[in-house]
Order: C-alpha cells, then sequence, then structure tokens
C-alpha cells in the first residue's frame, strides 16, 4: 500500500471520469511490484490487531473464529485496545461533531539501510488540522507515533489527503499513507 502509485501510466492523476478519483474509490493507489520489493518503511502489525479490527467492525465470535481458528472476546479485546490504533498503513477517522480531536497512532520499521533518515510531508484534507508528533527511539529510526486531527469545517461530510514519509537516498524513497476523514451524520450516530 505504501508504495502504490496514484498517477497512471503517463504520470497524470487517475481519473473516474472527468475527475481526478478519490481515495474512496483507489484506495491507496495502483499496485507497484518494484517499489514494493523495498519499501524503505512499513507498518509491522500484530495478528492481535486484526482481531480488534474485526470486533469494531461488529463481527461476531464465530466469524472471527471461522477467520483467525482462534477464540476471542470483542469485549475484552475493546476495552484492552479501544478499537482505534490499528498499525496499518492507511488512516481513516470519523468524527461524531464538529469540534473534536483524536489521536491516531502508528508505528513503522525500517527494513532499509540502518540508520535512515525520513522527513514528513503532510497534505492534510480540507478542514483539517493535522499535528504530528514523531518519538524515536535512542538507536536508530524505528518506530514513530503521530497524529491528532481537528475540525471546525460545517459544510463537508468527507475529506481526503495522504501523509508522505520521504527518504533522501539513492533513488528518492517515499512512504504514502492515505488519510480519509468523514463527518457522521446524526442519522449514523444513532
Amino acid at each position: 500500500m505504501t508504495t502504490a502509485k496514484i498517477t497512471d501510466h503517463s504520470g497524470r492523476s487517475i481519473m473516474d471520469g472527468d475527475k481526478p478519483t478519490g481515495v474512496f474509490a483507489t484506495g491507496a493507489g495502483h499496485v507497484n511490484p518494484k517499489r514494493a520489493i523495498n519499501p524503505g518503511l512499513v507498518y509491522d502489525i500484530r495478528p492481535d490487531e486484526y482481531f480488534t479490527h474485526l470486533c469494531t467492525m461488529g463481527y461476531k465470535k464465530l466469524e472471527i473464529f471461522t477467520i483467525t481458528h482462534r477464540n476471542v472476546s470483542c469485549h475484552e479485546t475493546l476495552l484492552e485496545n479501544r478499537g482505534f490504533n490499528i498499525n496499518y498503513p492507511s488512516i481513516s477517522v470519523m468524527f461524531t461533531s464538529r469540534k473534536m480531536s483524536k489521536v491516531i497512532k502508528r508505528q513503522l520499521t525500517n527494513v532499509g539501510s540502518p540508520n535512515s533518515i525520513y522527513s514528513v510531508e503532510v497534505v492534510e484534507p480540507e478542514g483539517v488540522k493535522t499535528n504530528i508528533q514523531i518519538y524515536e527511539p535512542a538507536v536508530e529510526l524505528q518506530s514513530l507515533d503521530y497524529f491528532k486531527e481537528e475540525n471546525n469545517n460545517k459544510n463537508m461530510s468527507s475529506t481526503q489527503g495522504h501523509l508522505i514519509w520521504v527518504h533522501f537516498d539513492k533513488g528518492l524513497s517515499r512512504v504514502r499513507s492515505p488519510i480519509s476523514v468523514t463527518w457522521a451524520s446524526k442519522k449514523q450516530q444513532q
């Protein structure tokens, strides 16, 4: 996902009719196998995090067992993990009011050159203020937690942006995470 292309073979935006597609139509973009071999950074995800995801999606215990072959208590899983921070490359946030903030955490692992240093670029979703907080371990750049959003926009139901980790090595590495933000209508909140 992080190495996918959001342009077509000619280098132009992927189109949906006469306008560029959004994250809901293209997801992370077109697979780029050549770049996927050496992604630079990865979002390592533990199997237990998928349990949290399945629980937040409303799967029942038997359905989760069918998928995972493990007995999972969604009640206990959601109490432990609060269901918000699955370590996944894409970031999706739903706000239930116009004035609120959420903290979204992700952890990246360097699988490229040792002692690599990345900078971060953010294209903020319209109407959303993004604050990136980076926590580095003492020895080398391995783990990065990020991201707080706030919204004051009253006219949109959804918006999108992205976050890119940039490494200036022999050939510019870019690790991209799409961001989607949705504001729940009163009907969705019930």
